[in-house]
Formats: structure tokens, sequence, C-alpha cells
């Protein structure tokens, strides 16, 4: 019985498991504008650590493929803009036989510093995923989002309060 149970361990711990792979993928692009942003860096940090680190291109474009069984986390930063990230847990089951990858688009927007707005609130995560990989489903935590919107819609509004003071400056400065 005992080399039964051996040999049955054994050959579990030689097959190889596969699954789905998540592909994550999108555009950054101006908050006003909604145009896409070139130049910005997206770092991806993986159970903590920084794996990668790249500039969207022409299109703002960015992807990386994740591997199951971690944490992630998918920062955005540029020259004079507000950092944003969000976070992935691709932990779950994995299932032989299935080999194939699921896409995550995520448009991330980028908004610009403004002097006398605290913008802390985009260090926080503007959203966190999970990705399962037995069955490459993704969802997000909805609850999360609620916590955290009121932060964000009010940092939003003093944006734009200070965005339309700094537009009538600019315009009474103009006149002049």
């Amino acid at each position: 019985m005992r080399k039964a149970l051996f040999s049955a361990v054994l050959v579990l711990l030689a097959t190889t498991v596969s699954a789905f792979h998540l592909k994550v993928q999108g555009v950054v692009t101006d908050h006003l504008t909604r145009e896409p942003l070139e130049g910005v860096l997206v770092r991806i940090y993986k159970d903590g650590k920084k794996i990668s680190a790249e500039t969207t291109g022409p299109g703002g474009r960015y992807y990386a493929v994740l591997e199951n069984h971690h944490e992630y986390v998918v920062r955005f930063s540029g020259n004079g803009l507000a950092t944003k990230s969000f976070t992935v847990a691709t932990q779950g089951l994995e299932w032989q036989g299935e080999d194939g990858q699921k896409t995550l688009t995520v448009e991330m927007t980028m908004v610009e510093q403004l002097n006398g707005v605290d913008l802390s609130v985009f260090d926080l995560p503007m959203g966190r995923a999970r990705f399962e990989p037995a069955t490459g489903l993704t969802t997000w935590d909805t609850e999360y989002d609620r916590s955290i919107r009121g932060q964000v819609e009010e940092a939003m509004g003093l944006w734009w309060r200070r965005m339309h003071e700094t537009a009538a400056l600019e315009q009474a400065v103009r006149r002049d």
C-alpha cells in the first residue's frame, strides 16, 4: 500500500501541470484629451520585486504576461503626472491539459499633477483583480472599488476646480 501511494505521489509530481496564463494589456491615456500617452513608464512588480520597466510607445500601449501563483502590481508614472497602479493576484488551481492565455485589458487614464491638489489617493491601487488560472476568469474586487471611490471623486473634484481656476487665470492674463 505504501509503495502504491508513494508511486502515485511521484506520478502526480512528475505530471506537467499547465493552465491559463494572463496577459495584461492596455492603453495609457490623458484624462482630459483621452489621447494615448507616449513615454509613460510602466513598471511590473511580482511579489514586491520589480521585474520589468518599459515605456509606452506612440499608441500609449503596454502589455505583460503574468505567471501564475504570484501577486502583481502594475504601476504607471510619467513626468508631471500622478502615479497610478492596479494589482492582479494570479493565485489558484491549475488543471492539466489547459494551456491557453487570457487577456485582461485595462485603460489607465493619467492626470497632471497640480500645485495645491493632493492626489495621494492615487498611491492606492485603482483596482484589484484576481485571475483564476484553472478557469481563465478575472474578477475585480468591487468592495475595494467602493471603499476608495469617495476619496478618488474628492481628489478629482479638487483637481477639476484647480484646472478651471488655472484656465481662468491664463485667460485673464491673455486679455491684459
